[in-house]
């Protein structure tokens, strides 16, 4: 009987050893994974400060970082959720979001968040995440992407730059412009379409023949519409005449060819882009600045209008978006959604669009940015607060296939086909032809547009 009394007693020590041992299981901390590019000069040490901040309040809560490059972090993101091994968080722009969710890595926030918290963000903004009725993430910012230049330049080739500013103008007066601002050694017109860039000039200059979205309003394919062919005859037009280069140009080498006088005009241009440029010119003084550069003033301007298009302005959404892998629980996706929501508003969101100099798409983010005075021009802020009334949100019912779709018409399809008639080694034509065939056995024939799109 003693020799029972010692077994049982030994038994329930080992099950509260046991229980114990459970405890300090679930008291380890919730590792949370971030994968994300420089959104800005200082994103990823001020994301380690706000990681800290956090756990303040959340001690229960790890966070790793995986930084990347612009150049890698689409790849590298891609890589790692056909795997199963995806980021909880990661950088995206709101045309990837299909990709994931066809994935089947995508995750609706919304069943682990409060409608208090979903409210503080703008709807114009949220619809950029969304995806038939799911909310994928949170929007960090909507940026405008249009064209920046020499003001004495311009005016000089005949660019009334105010009135451009405040009213557009026409892809004729561009086209003029641009011819007399060609001079020996310098280009009218650069605009960076290296690589992956190259879809930023189809989707930012595509604006200039009404081209605002993948789909129409009635959700047809629209690059093989006349539109797309217009925009294609136009880009022929300008390499063939000498006013623009019949080669790639990278991200970063228009923004200084600018800065040095080789280059009247340039795209893809932001409203950062004038304090990147004064920054420059300023750093003359003491030799940080890119050699050759020139004294100047940067203006914002809005894209060119063909003839039968209407004015638009292109906008893209950036944002966070929340991922599963292998491992994922429930209870691991709430803790995710909470840190989602916290890095996308109030301070830290205020931070990012200041650094931008946009405009917070949320209440809480808006509010943090009200003591914060931008270095900005009053000609060039109300360009570009009248660009911003010009962007027109993707039409709503695109689906996730569709979205997928359209990433891979452009990456498989347009860039490279694009890259050729750069290079003068296919016409507009062929190219617009080339993508009417891919398109048509993608999409299908009754799903893509045809004729002029307005």
């Amino acid at each position: 009987m003693k020799l029972r009394k010692v077994i049982a007693a030994a038994l329930a020590g080992l099950m509260v050893l046991s229980m114990a041992g459970c405890g300090d299981s679930s008291d380890k901390p919730d590792t949370i994974t971030i994968m994300v590019p420089p959104v800005t000069g200082t994103y990823v040490e001020d994301l380690n400060g706000w990681i800290e901040e956090y756990k303040v309040d959340h001690p229960n809560i790890d966070v790793q970082v995986i930084a990347t490059s612009w150049d890698e972090h689409t790849s590298k993101l891609t890589t790692m959720a056909l795997a199963g091994e995806a980021p909880d968080i990661a950088e995206v722009s709101y045309g990837a979001v299909g990709t994931y969710v066809e994935m089947g890595v995508g995750i609706d926030i919304k069943k682990y968040l409060s409608k208090d918290r979903i409210a503080d963000y703008d709807q114009n903004a949220l619809d950029y995440m969304t995806l038939e009725d799911t909310l994928y993430g949170f929007p960090l910012y909507i940026t405008i992407q249009a064209l920046g230049g020499n003001r004495e330049m311009l005016e000089a080739a005949g660019a009334d730059v105010q009135k451009i500013q405040t009213q557009g103008w026409t892809y004729d007066e561009f086209l003029e412009v641009i011819k007399n601002g060609t001079k020996d050694g310098r280009w009218g017109f650069v605009f960076a379409n290296s690589g992956a860039t190259t879809a930023d000039f189809v989707s930012i200059f595509g604006v200039a023949a009404g081209i605002s979205s993948n789909f129409t309003p009635d959700l047809k394919y629209v690059y093989t519409s006349e539109n797309m062919l217009s925009l294609l005859q136009a880009v022929e037009t300008m390499t063939t005449s000498g006013y623009m280069p019949d080669y790639s140009v990278e991200a970063g080498q228009r923004l200084v060819m600018l800065e040095t006088g080789e280059t009247m005009l340039t795209g893809k241009a932001m409203p950062l882009f004038e304090s990147n440029v004064k920054k420059n010119i300023a750093g003359k003084a003491d030799g940080s600045a890119v050699e050759g550069t020139i004294d100047m003033e940067y203006v914002f301007l809005p894209v060119p209008t063909m003839a039968n298009a209407t004015e638009s302005v292109y906008g893209v959404v950036d944002g966070m978006i929340a991922l599963k892998n292998n491992n994922t629980t429930e209870a691991h996706l709430k803790n995710v959604c909470e840190f989602l929501d916290f890095l996308c508003s109030g301070e830290r969101a205020a931070a990012v669009d200041n650094a931008v100099y946009l405009s917070a798409v949320c209440e809480s983010g808006r509010k943090a940015q009200e003591s914060f005075t931008l270095d900005q021009s009053d000609l060039n802020a109300a360009a570009v607060e009248r660009a911003v009334s010009k962007v027109i949100a993707p039409p709503a019912g695109i689906t996730a296939e569709m979205n997928a779709n359209a990433k891979t018409m452009m990456d498989e399809t347009i860039v490279p086909k694009f890259q050729a008639l750069l290079a003068g080694e296919a016409t507009a034509q062929e190219v617009y032809d080339a993508i009417c065939t891919a398109a048509k056995n993608l999409f299908g024939e009754e799903n893509c547009a045809s004729g002029w799109v307005k």
